[in-house]
């Protein structure tokens, strides 16, 4: 596996078993993981890929979190998505599956100990309605104490409910997100 990832996400306090939910507080590590991961990223990114995003919960300074980064990657509307694949697959992200009617986006996980689950990365066409989806929700919980402060109180609920059914955690948190992303 490769190591810059692998260093990246080292002594991270990130990861969380597939299937269960555990939200943990807030870390400030967070950010700085998710800049150590984008710029191995980057170093050898191809052509198409036009930005590297940090999103979902660990993106927004205050709110607890399950303990898995989030990373958008923007590509070019027309990639070549078999370069995008053989890029992140080389740096040990394992594919996870296509956009379908339930996902927005091409999915990849990061993993060190397997079905421990460090990152996701999901590759979206840069500029798309889901591209502006995740990152207009990012920004209304960083600027909106009062809905980062609600969200983090529906995530502890749907945590408590469903502490190992991870799907219907997701779902809990569906109806909210919609109301709130740009």
């Amino acid at each position: 596996m490769p190591s810059d990832l692998v260093a990246a996400f080292a002594h991270s306090d990130l990861g969380l078993r597939r299937g269960v939910v555990r939200i943990a507080p807030p870390s400030a590590r967070w950010a700085r993981v998710f800049e150590q991961a984008a710029s191995a990223l980057r170093a050898d990114a191809p052509a198409s890929v036009v930005a590297v995003e940090h999103i979902g919960s660990t993106s927004v300074p205050g709110l607890p979190a399950k303990p898995i980064l989030d990373v958008a990657i923007g590509v070019a509307p027309l990639a070549d998505l078999d370069l995008v694949d053989a890029w992140l697959t080389g740096h040990g992200l394992l594919y996870r599956g296509e956009r379908d009617v339930v996902r927005p986006d091409r999915m990849y996980g990061f993993e060190i100990e397997p079905m421990v689950r460090l990152c996701n990365v999901h590759v979206i066409p840069f500029g798309a309605t889901e591209w502006a989806h995740y990152l207009g929700f990012r920004d209304r919980l960083r600027a909106r104490e009062d809905d980062r402060d609600a969200y983090a109180a529906l995530k502890n609920t749907l945590a408590d409910a469903y502490p190992g059914d991870r799907i219907a955690y997701i779902d809990g948190k569906a109806d909210f997100i919609v109301a709130r992303r740009s």
